[in-house]
């Protein structure tokens, strides 16, 4: 593992495949919810305040975590020190991750991860995007209420390969996909509203 100082209150984490297997964490189940994950988070904040005097008892965090096919993850932690700023984190991602954007991205993607969450503005969407995927999707599914929005999470799909491409279109047309799975949904499990719990999509289209 290797932690690099971007400024004051930015790092970046680079965690190698090797790093998680030393671990025992399985790549597949790598998320924040996972006691070992968690352990190893905390590892590297306190690394981080030991060796670059990097320190979060204050501040708020924003967490973004994306992959590389050659060393494993990069994950950036970028300390908030007053709600304007983290304010202005949030519409950042969001404009950067505009919904037209992510429908070119998706293209050469499948659906393979085992978690996969999808942010809406509207209560109506989430209910017209389930009775869309009733019939399609095979899998664990919750919705979450977070600060205004609407979280639908997917859970351990079992039948990825019925039509994963049609599946991917009709995400896209209702919501944005969150990026950074990995934290993100810690992030709802302590901050957000769960709205429900199991067999949302089911639950949902019957209310059409």
């Amino acid at each position: 593992m290797r932690i690099e100082k971007i400024n004051d209150n930015k790092i970046r984490i680079f965690v190698t495949f090797d790093d998680l297997e030393e671990r025992d964490i399985d790549l597949s189940s790598f998320n924040y919810n996972c006691p070992e994950t968690q352990e190893l988070f905390w590892d590297l904040m306190e690394q981080a305040e030991l060796e670059l005097g990097f320190e979060t008892h204050e501040s708020q965090l924003c967490i973004e975590a994306v992959t590389d096919v050659e060393q494993g993850f990069v994950i950036t932690i970028t300390k908030v020190e007053d709600d304007g700023d983290f304010e202005s984190i949030q519409k950042f991602i969001k404009n950067r991750y505009r919904r037209n954007d992510l429908k070119i991205k998706k293209k050469t993607n499948s659906i393979c991860s085992t978690v996969m969450i999808y942010n809406m503005d509207s209560f109506d969407d989430v209910c017209a995007l389930c009775d869309r995927l009733k019939h399609l999707y095979i899998g664990d599914s919750s919705v979450y209420q977070c600060e205004g929005s609407y979280y639908l999470v997917l859970k351990r799909m079992d039948d990825v390969e019925r039509n994963p491409a049609k599946i991917e279109s009709i995400l896209s047309e209702y919501g944005d996909r969150v990026l950074n799975v990995l934290f993100f949904e810690g992030y709802l499990n302590e901050y957000g509203s769960l709205i429900i719990g199991d067999s949302a999509i089911d639950v949902l289209a019957d209310m059409i």
